[in-house]
């Protein structure tokens, strides 16, 4: 049977039997993917599949959902959580209009560009999904380019706090507009085009943000000057998720020894880890210096990496991405990244394909 119906009360009322997703999923055969698409809008249920939920609920179709009309809702580009406060922003992307949960980013609290009451999105007057420029990545100080886009080419970041791997992914299925990574072997060699060229394929093309320190990030009081002291001293770690260039380089630096107290405890971004240790929680983490020194931290560098922005070639001529590419380049920008203890932005804004 066609659909023809659009999401109306089904959330608000899954929720106020107190009933998870799964719940309802498990009650009335319907796939947890598919309610938590329905409840989002990105699914527009049909009869049969309505007629389920209604059951499973005890309630009338009618009073779950409305007969489709109106405007397209806008997708998300993916579903909020069952906690999810209602705040949303919204960025074009490859043509089309997103919906986005806010999250924690790692420039604060960002303006929300419309509500989402269970039902449907509600814009706020002045939102801005052409001139928003969405970039996922780890970098701790992406706070700077924030401030340069929005002064200089009134364009708003939404710097999405993702590793390396899970930004590559975004990218992959055109949810972001860029992708930060910095990637290297065991050698310290950045092995960023290579990673893009693998996940990715060709097509896209990296811009050089900074180059910056990566090491271990422990306590002043320690007396432990280097990683294979630290190992031994048998001392708290904490860990960044799969994926990430900083896991990889914890990895590395373990070996085949035992894995450390602590390995498991994973934070998602270079400043946790630094606040982890600077708690006392853990004793030492691998982060980028920028990320230790604003913590106060000592720092043990372990080698140099290239932070780089992958932009689809697809959207070079985006007045977005241009903009971003300008500011990259700005004198101003670049001695503001000088200034950061272990940071080199000497070649800032240069530009390479991935063949």
């Amino acid at each position: 049977m066609d659909s023809i119906l659009s999401v109306g009360s089904l959330a608000t009322i899954r929720r106020d039997r107190g009933w998870s997703q799964e719940a309802l999923a498990s009650r009335s055969g319907v796939s947890r993917a598919e309610v938590s698409a329905i409840e989002t809008g990105r699914v527009v249920p049909s009869v049969t599949v309505a007629l389920r939920l209604a059951a499973a609920l005890g309630s009338r179709v009618e009073d779950l959902f409305v007969p489709a009309s109106g405007a397209a809702p806008v997708p998300w580009a993916w579903a909020p959580d069952d906690d999810h406060d209602g705040r949303v922003w919204r960025a074009s992307v490859h043509g089309r209009t997103l919906a986005y949960p806010t999250e924690l980013t790692a420039a604060g609290v960002l303006p929300h560009d419309a509500w989402f009451d269970g039902q449907q999105q509600h814009p706020r007057p002045g939102a801005t999904p052409d001139t928003t420029l969405v970039i996922a990545g780890c970098d701790p100080l992406v706070g700077l380019l924030v401030r340069e886009l929005a002064a200089l080419h009134r364009v708003r970041v939404l710097p999405l706090l993702r590793s390396s791997a899970q930004a590559i992914e975004l990218l992959r299925q055109g949810r972001v507009h860029v992708a930060g990574l910095h990637m290297t072997d065991a050698a310290g060699r950045s092995t960023n085009a290579e990673v893009v060229r693998a996940r990715l394929g060709p097509g896209y093309r990296l811009l050089h943000q900074v180059r910056w320190e990566t090491g271990v990030a422990t306590l002043a009081a320690r007396r432990e000057r280097t990683v294979s002291a630290l190992l031994k001293a048998n001392v708290r770690w904490v860990n960044r998720e799969e994926g990430s260039a900083a896991r990889d380089t914890l990895d590395t630096l373990i070996g085949t020894r035992r894995r450390p107290s602590g390995y498991h405890h994973v934070v998602r971004d270079h400043r946790a880890v630094a606040t982890t240790v600077s708690s006392g929680w853990a004793e030492a983490g691998v982060c980028v210096r920028p990320a230790a020194a604003e913590a106060h931290l000592s720092f043990i560098a372990v080698h140099r990496e290239a932070y780089e922005l992958c932009v689809p070639d697809a959207l070079v001529d985006d007045p977005r991405v241009i903009a971003l590419m300008t500011a990259l380049r700005s004198l101003t920008y670049r001695q503001l990244l000088a200034d950061v203890p272990g940071c080199d932005s000497t070649h800032s804004g240069d530009s390479r394909s991935v063949a």
